[in-house]
Parts: structure tokens; sequence; C-alpha cells
């Protein structure tokens, strides 16, 4: 082989290898996951999504959100966010009103992250959390799985799952879903806590599910007004309206190991909202406690001798 021929070939491998790379890289950076949650189990639609693109990262969230129950779509939504990439495009099918006329949407945050959802309120922790950059109604005249214009109570399968594979999967670009709206959605009431004459007040406003942990309308910097010390005994009472349902003297602890098992804790969990916890136990199934405004939650120092 000439030294012509050998300068050649060695070019052409050359060539070969970083055209390998380069595709490789712009793959992994132009593929998106599917997140798919929903208040019953969503693997009916995972299949909508695999029959869209067989390339899909597909992932349901588990453990379900309750039934019906919007606020905990909103905040699953918002934590399960945190840590996923632009591009992402997240599947929540909580709507007790389907088939009624709330609109089918795709909010767009300003970090670009995508939401398929109804406009219920489902969609009020991410805007809030992660700020809105534009809505889009669906298109059911293009975004709908085909065949499926007869139904009328399974949005989640026939259109949420079926629009978020083919914008995931890159099939749809965002313009493509379908017409802008002004960039606002459904908000929740936003429960908020405070400080008042030494003590804290706030709303029980999560943490009912599977594990139990309850936690509160009260973050790290409200927390902080109080000034607490690891180790230190709190007085907290829970209340259902005016009804006392739960009242004890806790410690404020960096974890659940310090009590032993079995025992009561106060602690600050992983999204910065303060909570209550039984060390390998079911704090609110244990307790019978619910969420929303309804349920109020007062901590105080002990009383001095």
């Amino acid at each position: 082989m000439t030294r012509f021929n050998k300068f050649i070939t060695a070019s052409i491998l050359i060539s070969i290898v970083v055209s390998a790379c380069t595709g490789s890289e712009n793959q992994q950076d132009t593929k998106n996951a599917l997140i798919i949650q929903a208040d019953f189990p969503g693997h009916v639609m995972s299949g909508v999504a695999y029959n869209v693109s067989k390339d899909l990262d597909i992932f349901n969230i588990r453990p379900l959100i309750p039934l019906y129950d919007i606020k905990s779509a909103s905040d699953s939504l918002a934590y399960n966010a945190q840590t996923w990439p632009p591009g992402t495009v997240f599947v929540s099918v909580v709507d007790p009103g389907v088939g009624t006329d709330r609109k089918s949407v795709v909010l767009e945050t300003d970090n670009g992250l995508f939401f398929v959802s109804p406009d219920n309120g489902s969609l009020s922790g991410p805007a809030a959390q992660y700020g809105i950059k534009a809505v889009r109604e669906i298109d059911e005249s293009v975004n709908r799985r085909p065949g499926t214009s007869w139904s009328h109570t399974f949005h989640g399968r026939d259109v949420y799952s079926y629009t978020g594979a083919r914008l995931a999967a890159g099939v749809i670009t965002f313009e493509q879903v379908g017409p802008t709206m002004e960039p606002v959605v459904i908000m929740l009431e936003e429960l908020t806590g405070k400080f008042e004459n030494g003590d804290l007040y706030g709303f029980v406003i999560g943490g009912t599910g599977r594990l139990g942990n309850i936690y509160f309308s009260i973050d790290r910097p409200l927390f902080d007004d109080i000034e607490p010390v690891f180790g230190e005994v709190f007085d907290i009472t829970i209340k259902k309206e005016d009804a006392i349902v739960w009242q004890e003297s806790t410690p404020y602890t960096k974890s659940f190991a310090e009590v032993p098992v079995g025992n009561n804790l106060l602690f600050m969990n992983s999204s910065g909202n303060l909570s209550l916890a039984i060390n390998q136990g079911n704090f609110s199934h244990k307790f019978n406690i619910g969420s929303g405004k309804d349920w109020t939650i007062k901590i105080s120092r002990p009383a001095g001798p």
C-alpha cells in the first residue's frame, strides 16, 4: 500500500469514528424522556406512547396519585420535575372533569420542561415553581390517537399520552401541539404559614399517601424564624377545623433514625417543608390525618415552669 493510500485509509477511519461519536452525542442531546403520572395504573398510556416511538424512555411515577386529588398531582409534578433536563415531557392524568369543557393543554416552563394535562389546577405547582413560558391547547383533530374520536372519558390514553409521546419523540414540535393560549393556567389556592407571637401556624398540605410523612405550609425560611435547634422538643397541635385531632410534644431531628423505631419526629423534608413522621411508620394513616385548608397545625415551644 502506498503512502498516499495509507493516508486516505486513515482519513476515512478517522472520519467514521468522528461521525459515529458526533451522531451518538446528537442523539443523546435530542432524546427526551416521557414521564407519566395518574391516579390509576398508567400502563395502558405507556403502551400508547411506546406505539408512537419504541425509542422513547418512558417512566411511570409510582406510587399512584390519590384518586381525584388535583393538589397531589400538582405537588408531584413540581417535585418530580426538579431533576429532569430541559425537553422532558410530563403527562399528568388526574382528571375528574374529563369530558367537560376544561381545556387540554401543554405548558412549557421557563426552564424548558413540558407538561401535558387538563388545565384543572394540576399545573399550578410546576407553573409556580418553574414559571410559564407558553401554553398551547391540544388540537385533538391532529393530536389524538387514531380511531378514538368516539371516546369521551379517557383523554389520558387517547389525547395526553399520545400528544406527550409525539412531542417527546420529536414527531411534532411544541408549535404543532395546537393554538397558543394566554400564558396562564388555573392556579389552586395557595395555603401559607405564618409566625405570630412566637408560634408557627400553617396547614397540612401533603404527605397523606403511602409513606404518610405529612408536611406543612411551613418552609425552611419560615421555620428559621423560630430559631430551632436539633434535639429541641416542640409542642405540636393538629386540628381539623376546630377539633383537635393530634397533640404531642415532638423532637426536631435531622432524620428518622435519631428517634427509636415507632416514635414520632419533626424534620425538614427534602423539598424544604417542615414535616411530621413516624420512624418506620405511617403518620397520616395511624392518626387519620388529612390535608387541605381544614387541616391546621400550631407549633410552639413548651411553656416554662
